[in-house]
């Protein structure tokens, strides 16, 4: 089976694009007018789409940002519904943008289009701008005659992975920064501060406490021998990126996500929500379920899931369900998702099921979060208190000694 690109006009007069699987040229026409449409050209496919890589970086916030790119699927959509040509709506919407790399890539596109060139084509010469799973959803969209709802469908996925993706950053923010502050001023006290006592101690010679030697120790080291300091913190980040960089440590660190107490959790059900959605997107969609998990898995990015997905694939060729597979990594996936993808792969309605299951782990993130910020808020509070008191402490400690000395 080969795919060719087509052009037709329907009953209705109006003229359709998109791509269509036949033996040849001529099986490729009989099925085109089996389903009312009268081809115009009728050409061999030339091989895209979903054998590029995709371009992960939109996905995780790159140079261009998902609160950009959700409105421009959400006002293609409209432009398009509204009767606007798409020549004319990539034109509009390049006027409109400020960003200036979509800008370009949407005038070299409306230039593609206007030669001929199909819209799935044309994004998909943008790989830096476009990823690959909006490339394919446009043309599914161009192949079925419904550009706008796939579009609509990519602008939903891009705002829901835009919120859920915000929900977990906001959670590791707030203690990332409380904990950088209890270190630097850590490190103010231990070198402004500390050592004029510690001159003060020496003249009065008064025996110091343990806790006093350990924070003067420490304090003279910071001083005296930073350098010491910065080399092993350099040497230990150069390790532990050396060891990431491999198979193996990437596997270890990717797995180590979803074993962190309290923030595993968190990390799992984000993974969850937006492979859900994702599934969820595409199989409502009519894309086949190994194009899917291609997609699904390059999007994530986690070593783990990739294992997973991967041996998923295979399986799946082989005839076993994919629930069979996703059951062998709980860790991944809990009970209730294998159960889930079990009932819509008996009842035919996986992308319904997929669709609940996202809005669920979706709102998981949210609640969790919210919950995790209100719980770490007074954690990290005392944290920083501790640290800068236990600092103080061992300050004052020998000083408690000295008064009572001259008294």
């Amino acid at each position: 089976m080969a795919q060719f690109r087509y052009r037709a006009v329907n009953r209705a007069g109006k003229n359709l694009r998109g791509y269509i699987e036949a033996a040849d040229q001529v099986a490729a026409a009989a099925e085109l007018r089996k389903q009312g449409l009268f081809p115009t050209q009728l050409s061999p496919r030339a091989e895209a789409g979903l054998k590029r890589q995709i371009n992960v970086r939109l996905l995780a916030g790159g140079r261009v940002k998902l609160q950009e790119f959700a409105p421009f699927c959400r006002q293609f959509a409209t432009l398009i519904r509204a009767g606007v040509s798409v020549t004319q709506s990539l034109q509009v919407l390049a006027e409109q943008t400020e960003n200036r790399l979509l800008k370009k890539a949407l005038h070299a596109v409306e230039q593609d289009v206007r030669q001929g060139m199909s819209l799935q084509e044309s994004f998909a010469k943008h790989e830096n701008v476009f990823p690959e799973m909006f490339v394919h959803m446009v043309g599914a969209g161009e192949y079925a005659g419904q550009l706008e709802t796939m579009l609509d469908r990519m602008a939903n996925f891009f705002e829901r992975q835009r919120v859920t993706s915000q929900k977990l950053v906001s959670a590791l923010i707030y203690p990332s920064i409380v904990f950088l502050i209890a270190i630097a001023v850590s490190i103010f006290l231990l070198i402004s501060v500390v050592p004029t006592f510690a001159a003060t101690f020496a003249q009065q010679g008064v025996e110091l406490p343990l806790p006093t030697r350990i924070t003067l120790g420490i304090s003279h080291f910071l001083v005296h021998q930073w350098y010491w300091a910065l080399a092993g913190v350099i040497v230990i980040a150069l390790a532990v990126i050396g060891a990431v960089s491999t198979q193996t440590g990437r596997l270890f660190w990717d797995t180590l996500k979803f074993r962190v107490p309290v923030f595993g959790k968190l990390y799992q059900k984000g993974v969850i929500a937006r492979f859900a959605r994702t599934f969820a997107t595409l199989e409502a969609s009519a894309v086949p379920i190994l194009d899917q998990l291609e997609l699904i898995r390059k999007i994530i990015g986690n070593r783990l899931f990739d294992k997973a997905v991967t041996e998923a694939q295979q399986n799946l060729r082989k005839g076993e369900r994919l629930s069979v597979t996703l059951a062998k990594y709980p860790l991944l996936f809990p009970a209730m998702v294998t159960h889930m993808v079990a009932v819509g792969e008996e009842t035919g309605e996986l992308d319904g099921l997929m669709e609940n299951l996202a809005g669920f782990y979706e709102l998981e993130v949210v609640e969790f979060s919210s919950r995790l910020n209100a719980l770490l808020e007074p954690l990290m509070i005392l944290f920083l208190a501790v640290v800068v008191g236990l600092i103080i402490l061992s300050i004052y400690l020998p000083m408690f000694t000295m008064i009572n000395f001259a008294q």
